[in-house]
């Protein structure tokens, strides 16, 4: 697994963890955003990597190897831990993992697993749609476009994306999502000290309600936001920095009140 690091003179450590279907590019609002104070490190998820021929096996795998990359570097911690989509899913397995590893999570829109026929349904669909779009099919590339363009993605963010999956494997293109719309929590995650605030859409609320609500049982300091009218992905890759803004407002409200739970600080709301 290959890593992008930024800001490397900063004492501050930051992971940033990109969602599926997409490059590490996707987060480089976020990079420039935070580097001046954070020592950024960006894995590149296996299969997601234009320049090897990897192949994006489990979320377990992709946790266990970005936490040996930090182990052999002798960091036990980053401040900051954020992903998104698929990236928000190896994040909270990475907690998982490591219960003590960050001080931060960010996490936005993670699945936390699909009842058995939707999955089924968006893991066919997504396979047929993604891997064909990008190979001449031209109801499938429409399709596509429709589905970077919710996202607001910018016009060369989307060649690059669309670059990348005619690179990605069939296996993969079918894995991100058979992985994301099957993973679901360890026991383990009972035992961070991690700070946790979960972002999602109003629009992803009919799944994305009940395993976080779930979630919110297991994790002491934990604060859930339901932003309202976005699509998935958009916040991450449309809007970055309001992504950043939030990130930022998080840490702070936490450092300002550090005796109380992430929940006491801010409410469940919808913005």
């Amino acid at each position: 697994m290959e890593f992008k690091e930024f800001g490397k003179q900063n004492q501050k450590k930051a992971l940033l963890i990109h969602g599926g279907y997409t490059s590490w590019r996707s987060l480089r609002v976020q990079i420039q955003e935070l580097e001046a104070d954070y020592h950024v490190f960006v894995p590149l998820l296996n299969g997601h990597n234009i320049n090897d021929n990897s192949e994006l096996e489990s979320i377990e795998l992709e946790a266990s190897q970005i936490l040996e990359y930090f182990m052999d570097r002798s960091i036990a911690m980053v401040d900051i831990i954020y992903g998104a989509s698929l990236g928000a899913d190896v994040s909270l397995e990475i907690l998982c993992q490591a219960n003590d590893f960050a001080k931060y999570a960010f996490i936005e829109s993670g699945s936390l697993g699909l009842n058995k026929l939707a999955g089924w349904i968006l893991i066919n669909i997504s396979k047929f749609i993604i891997y064909n779009g990008c190979r001449g099919n031209k109801v499938c590339e429409r399709v596509l476009d429709s589905f970077l363009s919710n996202m607001k993605m910018p016009k060369d963010l989307c060649l690059e994306t669309k670059n990348l999956l005619q690179h990605m494997s069939k296996r993969t293109t079918k894995n991100v999502q058979k992985l994301v719309c099957n993973y679901s929590l360890k026991e383990s995650i009972r035992n961070i000290k991690t700070k946790c605030l979960i972002v999602y859409s109003s629009k992803e609320l009919m799944y994305m309600k009940k395993p976080y609500n779930k979630m919110k049982k297991m994790v002491d300091d934990m604060q859930i936001i339901c932003i309202n009218d976005f699509y998935h992905g958009e916040l991450c890759i449309g809007e970055p920095k309001k992504q950043v803004s939030m990130l930022k407002n998080f840490i702070l409200s936490s450092q300002n009140k550090p005796n109380e739970s992430c929940d006491s600080v801010v409410k469940q709301k919808i913005i």
